[in-house]
């Protein structure tokens, strides 16, 4: 198949086009050149256009759609409100017009109000799984949480298969400084439970994103959409999850799968188990091996 990467030459998808390219012919869609991968074809594009993205992404057999604004730290909340959801806008539009099969989101668990937050909600029940209500509320989760309702709707009118992988922190080499902080505290029983303590390293977002391409939906499914959480096989917290849960909220939410940390006291809030079944995703590479 062909597969076209927007944000191919970004840090999250350089690791995605590697995985990739081994099986698969890859299209770099973004707007500077690769530094790895240079032996893929490259087309600069402004996802901002629409008659260029159409014509970028025309050849398409899938659409792996990575190109983001990733954060709301250093750009105002209106451009990354516009440019994830304008560029994910033009996406689909795309998708749609030149009859591509599928596309795959690159979603946050941001979207649910978990992620990037300015207010600390307590879920519902844990594990947090795709059907958990999503509350977002600020300019990146808004952008991401509507950036994946479009899929789900663009895959209910017009029939295209959509998956949105929620990406959790993607631990990059820019986050160098954050991860020696967090294994300091760690190790000085002095941890920060913000963030959930979630993580995800570049090779397992490589790794979901792939087996997302090659998925095999379920056709007697009544809408082809499906999300998925990637997300390391544990938290980086010393302690066990549902103790980490009382730590955070005073109480433990309700546990509607007991055995998912029975099987495991250190797993994610996050439910991963979808991913594991159906994807066959089994995260390889921890905070340690940063």
């Amino acid at each position: 198949m062909k597969v076209l990467v927007t944000g191919g030459a970004g840090d999250v998808g350089e690791f995605v086009v590697e995985r990739i390219k081994p099986n698969h012919e890859v299209v770099v869609i973004d707007i500077k050149p690769p530094n790895r991968n240079t032996d893929v074809e490259f087309r600069n594009v402004d996802l901002l256009d629409p008659a260029a993205t159409s014509e970028a992404l025309a050849d398409a057999d899938v659409v792996a759609h990575l190109a983001a604004i990733p954060h709301p730290f250093d750009d105002p909340g209106d451009r990354v409100m516009h440019v994830n959801m304008v560029s994910t806008y033009n996406v689909l539009e795309a998708v749609r017009n030149n009859d591509i099969r599928r596309i795959v989101y690159g979603g946050s668990d941001s979207a649910t109000g978990f992620g990037i937050h300015n207010t600390t909600y307590k879920p519902l029940y844990l594990p947090i799984d795709v059907g958990h209500p999503c509350w977002p509320h600020e300019s990146y989760c808004l952008s991401k949480y509507f950036g994946e309702v479009m899929c789900r709707e663009y895959s209910r009118a017009y029939g295209i298969e959509a998956i949105s992988v929620r990406f959790l922190w993607v631990l990059l080499a820019r986050n160098r400084e954050s991860v020696e902080a967090i294994l300091a505290a760690k190790a000085g029983g002095k941890e920060n439970w913000d963030w959930l303590c979630s993580y995800v390293m570049p090779q397992d977002v490589a790794q979901m994103v792939s087996q997302a391409v090659d998925y095999e939906m379920d056709k007697t499914a009544p809408l082809p959409f499906e999300a998925f959480f990637a997300h390391a096989a544990q938290t980086y917290a010393s302690m066990p999850t549902l103790d980490l849960a009382r730590k955070i909220w005073g109480e433990l939410p309700e546990v509607r799968r007991p055995e998912y940390y029975q099987n495991d006291p250190n797993a994610p809030f996050f439910d991963l188990t979808n991913a594991y079944e159906k994807l066959g995703y089994r995260p390889e590479v921890r905070i340690e091996d940063f």
